[in-house]
């Protein structure tokens, strides 16, 4: 689809240059992967520990003489003009250059991810969007900022809610309806109450793939914790218009050949109380202890229904898994390849001017707090991955009516009274951070839709 654009902006010496603010895990694996590429290249990398960006690129072979560290945009529009490849820990460098075509946003971060997404946007440069936990927050904020702007805002092919929403645009082009859509998990009883300090024992980490990868603790707890699944599904449910069926969805454990069987309506024999929402399929046995036979794992799903005879018949005799009343079928991809995928997404930006998928303007759903543990009035909360919240989907109308903290808001706020575990927190219930710069867009957003 964009192989034979930018292998006329190779032989033009006019590459795509991206700019990368998040030399972590995902960062340095887009360097990687744009490394083996023709047409597009990695021009600039931000982070805050210059280490990590400058590992991003020597992993990638680029020669230590080959990369500028820079103090200011000049420096890095000199830097890029002699071919060198830049690092700096200041991504504000990176927005400002106007050598830089788009932006790829990995931090992580709800507070950096609103500042480093607003100011790209305000510059009139495309955005790729890898921080969903800012999206959940902020997104169709943003999105209609770059609409504004003419530029894109999009999420990230590779990344769960991109693959997904790439099958959703798929079966809704040919005229389907989608009855659910989601992700798999791998979420072991114990797995919620889970903090930090015991994700290499949880995940198997050695201290050299911690070094080497840049592992994050507190990320990568998020998954553990279950809280990465809810938010990557909020961002899907706002770019689809899928909102979940009940409050954090249902999660059944179920293998692939029972996925379109049970994420159908209860009238066709499933569990929904209505078709088009978002959903997890448990890849653990209901025992919480062990892995089912056939199970999804970390792929992505989108359970389609049709009801013309003739393509349920084409359906059926090309093996695609049934469910319903016969006329729901399983599409599904076994597997997502993160920062490998990635370059899909900045090439569609930057040579088509559209999205991978892009929060509609108004959101159908909601990333909101709940305690981990009993907690205590006066204690402060560490948002998304941390010691003292989880973050569950909900609907965007219930969210509001009910006044509910949004998760991306969570960290740095202390608690106003004593808050009992699996507990939503409302806003009531905290003390804001008033110098938060992601809490003002939100009020921005709120204020807007």
């Amino acid at each position: 689809m964009f192989r034979t654009q930018l292998a006329q902006r190779a032989a033009e010496n006019n590459p795509i240059r991206v700019g990368i603010i998040g030399a972590g895990k995902f960062g340095a694996g887009l360097v990687a992967q744009l490394s083996q590429m023709q047409g597009m290249v990695a021009s600039a990398i931000a982070d805050i520990n210059l280490k990590h960006a400058i590992d991003a690129y020597t992993v990638s072979n680029i020669p230590p003489d080959a990369i500028s560290y820079i103090r200011n945009v000049n420096e890095m529009n000199d830097a890029i003009r002699s071919g060198k490849r830049v690092v700096t820990e200041d991504g504000m460098h990176i927005i400002q250059s106007d050598l830089i075509d788009v932006v790829v946003e990995a931090t992580g971060i709800p507070e950096v991810g609103a500042r480093m997404a607003y100011h790209t946007l305000m510059h009139k440069k495309h955005l790729v969007m890898v921080n969903v936990e800012t999206d959940v927050t902020i997104g169709p904020f943003l999105r209609r900022l770059a609409d504004n702007a003419g530029v894109v805002y999009t999420l990230v092919d590779g990344d769960q809610p991109g693959v997904t929403m790439n099958m959703v645009e798929w079966a809704k082009t040919l005229g389907f309806e989608i009855v659910a859509a989601g992700r798999g998990t791998i979420f072991y009883n114990d797995d919620r109450a889970g903090i930090p300090d015991t994700v290499p024992q949880r995940f198997g980490f050695s201290q050299e793939l911690i070094e080497r990868r840049t592992i994050n603790f507190k990320m990568f707890n998020s998954f553990r914790d279950g809280s990465k699944a809810q938010i990557e599904m909020t961002s899907l449910a706002n770019m689809a218009g899928l909102p979940p069926d009940v409050r954090g969805m249902h999660e059944p454990s179920v293998n692939i050949s029972d996925i379109a069987r049970v994420f159908s309506s209860k009238e066709e024999g499933g569990i929904l109380s209505r078709h088009g929402v978002v959903e997890l399929a448990n890849s653990i046995d209901t025992d919480g202890k062990t892995m089912l036979d056939n199970p999804l794992r970390m792929g992505v799903f989108v359970v389609i229904r049709t009801d013309h005879p003739f393509t349920q018949e084409d359906l059926a005799s090309y093996n695609l898994h049934p469910g319903g009343d016969g006329k729901n079928y399983l599409l599904y991809r076994p597997y997502h390849l993160v920062a490998v995928e990635a370059p899909i997404s900045i090439a569609k930006a930057v040579l088509y001017g559209a999205p991978t998928g892009t929060p509609l303007p108004t959101p159908v759903a909601d990333i909101i707090t709940v305690a981990k543990r009993n907690l205590k009035a006066g204690e402060r909360l560490d948002g998304s991955g941390g010691y003292t919240v989880n973050g569950l989907i909900e609907s965007a109308e219930v969210a509001w009516a009910e006044n509910l903290l949004p998760l991306g808001l969570s960290d740095n706020t202390i608690l106003k009274c004593d808050v009992s575990q699996g507990e939503a927190i409302s806003y009531d219930m905290v003390e804001l951070d008033e110098s938060s710069f992601v809490l003002k867009l939100r009020r921005l957003q709120d204020a807007t839709v």
